[in-house]
């Protein structure tokens, strides 16, 4: 069949299914044929898959209410198939019943055998004639169901986010979750302020709005085009940050000419900021262990006309003073994490993480914020921020950290919340060594 935005959005999703593929990566690896489509079927792909991750618990409550097999003894591409299908029905009333169920069978021509196509057809129909009749686990008897299956959240996270804030504050925390948010510039105050880069998207017929806590960042709702396609995006007058994210350079409070650590720097998005904040003087060093991020970070810094960052492939575990030039008056940790925060924007991650992870990443959290802690000289500052608001990665990291490092104090913590902020949710927890004993 033609490669059209459904056939594509179930290549994303059965990428994205594989554990060690993001959905950022499975969207870059469809990018040829993305730009291939009209506007109008990209949004329709993209729709798919965002809408389909982010409701995945609630198609597939409907999968096993009229489906005779199990979910797990269907092949996945029949599942996508199926989920891709049970989305246009539920959630996109401008396409069609008999469309959405005709070329779910069109796409299943191509991925199954004829018994498979013949099942989809069966379950869409019967879905389609009687979803009406379903009804959700009753929210009385068991609070945790009825949000698991209404917003679409894996069974032990909601389990665990009712047994810490009770019923009400998850169902709106869920809900937050499970809106598309919208997406938030950084103004690049390098080249440009934040009310001239507002006017100019304005007179691109963006909605756009001033984040409240971040001096830099916009909001735009609906762009319907790609942000590389945005009008002041190749003259580097803004990157794509959350609003949360930015706070976190906030923090860290870099000045003109100090020495900084971004100890994993990754794509660079909070590594850029900072040299926005230092007005491109003093030095950056930008450590990552992935050499491909550190090329895409080199990149960047020429379309923002960044000059003050030193790139390093280096593993901060590692790593020892004799890597670098010397101590660093700020170091920023921005630390691999289980990413809980940031479901409104990454949902394959609800559908990926288990507490196992959770407890897997902060083992490793500990263990790089006391390597990066060897860094910063004496009275300088450290700052170790997650996007996840989970206690295990959170105040129980820097707990232990202080318990071991007598040399560190707490300065200042926070956390953002989807619900309460309008934001990715994040933790950050901004910690100052002592200065030399006499």
């Amino acid at each position: 069949m033609n490669k059209d935005a459904r056939y594509t959005a179930l290549k994303i999703l059965l990428r994205c299914a594989k554990r060690t593929c993001t959905l950022d990566k499975s969207i870059d690896d469809a990018k040829n044929e993305l730009e291939c489509m009209s506007r109008q079927d990209r949004n329709l792909c993209n729709a798919i898959v965002f809408g389909v991750l982010r409701n995945r618990g609630y198609l597939d409550f409907i999968i096993r209410s009229f489906s005779k097999k199990s979910i797990e003894r269907l092949d996945e591409p029949v599942l996508y198939i199926l989920r891709i299908g049970l989305f246009q029905l539920v959630f996109l009333d401008r396409i069609p019943a008999f469309a959405a169920i005709n070329t779910s069978i069109e796409l299943a021509k191509n991925q199954t055998n004829i018994g498979a196509q013949g099942f989809i057809n069966a379950v869409l129909r019967n879905a389609e004639k009687n979803r009406h009749t379903l009804a959700l686990p009753d929210a009385d008897k068991n609070g945790a169901a009825h949000i698991c299956v209404h917003y679409s959240m894996p069974a032990w996270l909601t389990k665990r986010w009712v047994a810490a804030y009770g019923y009400e504050k998850s169902l709106s925390l869920c809900k937050a979750i499970n809106t598309i948010p919208p997406i938030t510039l950084r103004t690049n105050t390098l080249k440009i302020n934040r009310n001239d880069l507002g006017a100019l998207l304005e007179t691109q017929e963006f909605n756009i709005g001033y984040t409240e806590q971040s001096p830099d960042g916009i909001y735009i709702s609906n762009p319907g085009k790609p942000v590389n396609e945005i009008d002041g995006f190749d003259q580097g007058f803004f990157q794509v940050q959350d609003e949360a994210a930015q706070l976190v350079s906030q923090i860290l409070a870099p000045k003109p000419l100090e020495t900084i650590l971004d100890a994993c720097a990754g794509l660079g998005g909070k590594t850029c900021h900072l040299a926005q904040l230092m007005n491109n003087q003093g030095s950056i060093v930008a450590a990552d262990m992935e050499s491909h991020k550190l090329d895409s970070l080199g990149a960047e810094c020429l379309r923002l006309g960044i000059k003050n960052i030193q790139v390093q492939q280096i593993n901060l575990l590692t790593a020892t003073l004799n890597d670098f030039s010397g101590y660093f008056d700020k170091v920023l940790l921005d630390a691999p994490c289980s990413g809980l925060g940031v479901m409104r924007r990454n949902p394959d991650t609800k559908w990926k993480q288990t507490l196992k992870d959770v407890l897997r990443m902060a083992a490793q959290q500990k263990k790089m914020l006391n390597s990066a802690a060897n860094f910063v000289k004496p009275g300088g500052i450290l700052v170790y921020a997650v996007c996840s608001c989970e206690p295990e990665e959170n105040e129980q990291v820097i707990e232990a950290f202080l318990q071991k490092r007598k040399d560190y104090s707490l300065d200042t913590s926070f956390k953002t919340y989807p619900l309460a902020h309008h934001m990715d949710g994040f933790f950050v927890a901004r910690l100052k060594r002592q200065e030399k004993t006499p």
